[in-house]
């Protein structure tokens, strides 16, 4: 059967999204599952196609099936106008959904009247290429474990368990995305390939959504696997490498072979991923090793730079936040780039900002992030602050904005948040250095991420940005009254959302196979 695949426009216009286009490796993962059968992909990413392309491809291809992207909350307006785009073009074909918040709150996209048929809950490759085979076979669906349907909805649905071992699913397909590549990118970094290590977190933030998706369990692929994606990657001739894991380095001995497997490979690639700072601290040898091999970059989640702020996330940091500090340092010391992230919630006055900002500028915080915090859907935040929740809007869920009551009023809170984004280390002044960067990206047709950056940094420096609606597109005026309301997500969570509480009291689970 011929399937196409869609990339919506990406919901949110401000901030993060014009700083990141990064590769849909979720649907090549389910690509090359469907291949095993030998069925036909193709993908169409709009956030660089049009969509007069996606039209031409589908009244010249007719797919019988066609999956849509919803992974962020700030993204389902645009999911379902794509969906109901798709089915404009060929009402009969069948059109599915995937993807983080499509598996948390598969009512989102299953309300009568959607245009979607059905959701692949949880890790896509197995129950989609179920979903795929019945369909070409012309069997039913509403039986698939992991496949949930308007008429399943209300009860009938079968839950699927994740993959025992994640070395049974196959390589990324990465021909599907091979038009765009060149486009795709982490930064500055152009282009830049996703790989994963591993799948899944034991900790229990109580802001992410993570956990709950894979039930708060941590599995890793083999080491051959990995180095089998890097071939991959580098047969592409591309350099740039991005470890997609939630929590990187979790396992020291699983990251000591692979880095020597990389050695022997000679794969001299640039790699950056997302960590702990107490896992930098207690490996830190290990990142020195990595920093020969080619790390420039890890991301820190270090949410908070007190002990009261990490509690209240619930972040778990041992050592709390003096070993933020001894994580920083130690990537400074090897010459890896550190990038901070920070949390800034709605109950903050002014003293609360002073001493962040003093606390950054003190310390010469290298390259910080703020974000805003939110109870997304599916969260144990949103659990226990839904009754709070100020706009049913979901574009404004981009972690840039407001959705709770704010101790300041919204125009101060966000010349606050302004206020720190400058004393960021992103120079957005044409300097010298800056233009020579410039010209040799523009040699290269890689001048656009280095726009889309420095206007991404302008955006979230203006206060009066954060004033203007933040969505691509508005709400759709067909979708139910009362759409995005805490009613209406609870009525549309999946099992996995329901489970949030349980799996929260869990002790930390991590598969080590």
């Amino acid at each position: 059967m011929r399937v196409t695949f869609v990339q919506p426009l990406q919901g949110t216009k401000f901030g993060f999204t014009k700083i990141l286009r990064v590769e849909p490796l979720g649907m090549e993962c389910v690509s090359s599952a469907l291949k095993l059968h030998d069925h036909d992909t193709h993908l169409v990413d709009l956030r660089l196609d049009t969509p007069k392309q996606l039209w031409s491809h589908l009244d010249s291809w007719r797919p019988g099936a066609v999956g849509v992207a919803c992974g962020f909350t700030s993204d389902v307006y645009t999911s379902l106008e794509t969906a109901r785009f798709v089915k404009k073009a060929l009402p009969e074909t069948m059109v599915f959904a995937g993807g983080h918040h499509a598996s948390l709150i598969p009512g989102d996209l299953l309300f009568a009247g959607s245009p979607f048929d059905a959701v692949v809950v949880g890790e896509g490759e197995w129950p989609t290429l179920d979903l795929i085979d019945s369909l070409e076979d012309g069997g039913e669906v509403e039986g698939i474990p992991g496949i949930m349907t308007k008429e399943n909805l209300g009860g009938a649905f079968v839950s699927r368990e994740i993959a025992a071992d994640l070395d049974d699913l196959p390589l990324p397909d990465r021909e599907l995305s091979l038009q765009y590549r060149r486009r795709y990118h982490h930064g500055f970094r152009v282009p830049s390939a996703c790989v994963e290590t591993t799948r899944g977190c034991p900790f229990n933030c109580n802001f992410c959504s993570i956990w709950v998706f894979y039930q708060r369990r941590a599995r890793r692929f083999s080491t051959d696997r990995i180095l089998a994606d890097l071939e991959q990657v580098r047969r592409l001739d591309e350099e740039n490498v991005f470890f997609t894991d939630d929590i990187a380095f979790l396992h020291r001995e699983s990251y000591e072979e692979l880095g020597e497997g990389i050695q022997r490979a000679g794969l001299e690639l640039t790699y950056a991923c997302e960590t702990r700072a107490d896992l930098v601290v207690k490996y830190g040898d290990l990142f020195k090793q990595w920093k020969d091999l080619g790390m420039h970059l890890v991301f820190l989640g270090i949410e908070a730079m007190d002990d009261e702020g990490l509690d209240a996330v619930r972040k778990r940091t041992k050592g709390g936040s003096l070993t933020n500090l001894q994580a920083i340092q130690i990537l400074q010391d090897y010459g890896i780039s550190p990038l901070t992230s920070l949390i800034a919630d709605p109950g903050w006055g002014d003293e609360e900002f002073d001493r962040l900002e003093k606390t950054v500028k003190t310390l010469e915080l290298p390259n910080p992030g703020f974000t805003v915090l939110t109870p997304l859907p599916g969260t144990e935040l949103w659990e226990t602050m839904k009754s709070k929740i100020t706009t049913d809007d979901y574009a404004y869920f981009d972690v840039l904005h407001l959705v709770l009551p704010s101790k300041l009023p919204p125009e101060r809170f966000y010349e606050r948040i302004a206020s720190l984004y400058q004393l960021t280390e992103v120079n957005t002044q044409l300097s010298w250095s800056a233009l020579g960067k410039l010209a040799k990206m523009a040699l290269r047709g890689q001048s656009f991420a280095m726009r889309r950056v420095l206007g991404a940094v302008r955006d979230m420096r203006s206060p009066k940005g954060y004033l203007q609606y933040p969505g691509s597109i508005s709400k759709p005026d067909w979708v139910p009254p009362g759409f995005g309301s805490t009613d209406w997500v609870d009525r549309g969570r999946s099992p996995l959302a329901e489970k949030v509480a349980e799996i929260a009291d869990t002790e930390i689970r991590v598969a080590v196979g």
